[in-house]
């Protein structure tokens, strides 16, 4: 292979992953066991937690639960995210464990801010 061709398969190939940056999260995050839906559902930072309301923080985790297919427990949940996919368990152990850990900071968050419970 010439110089002149190997610099171009290069330069291409190099192109190809700078625009491919972008989906390479999202394929790590399938791999971890995060759906696209819960990619979603988690895209508040987590250092940002706490500067959010009780009832945004309430959509929150619900909004996390539903997109890992968790049963929601309350007619509230139900009602909030009934179009969401149909859940598989009432445990959230099926949820991969970084978005428990999204859960346990959320509602962290909301302890400190003494929201209720629902």
């Amino acid at each position: 292979m010439s110089s002149h061709l190997g610099a171009s398969v290069l330069s291409l190939a190099l192109g190809l992953g700078f625009c491919l940056m972008e989906a390479v999260p999202a394929a790590a995050a399938e791999a971890r066991g995060l759906t696209p839906a819960l990619v979603e559902a988690m895209k508040v930072p987590q250092q940002n937690l706490g500067s959010l309301s009780c009832r945004r923080l309430w959509h929150l985790e619900h909004k996390v639960l539903a997109a890992g297919r968790v049963c929601l427990s309350t007619d509230r949940a139900r009602r909030a995210f009934g179009k969401a996919l149909p859940c598989i368990s009432d445990e959230e152990r099926i949820l991969p464990k970084r978005a428990r850990n999204y859960l346990d900071e959320v509602r962290r968050a909301q302890r400190a801010k003494s929201c209720p419970v629902d």
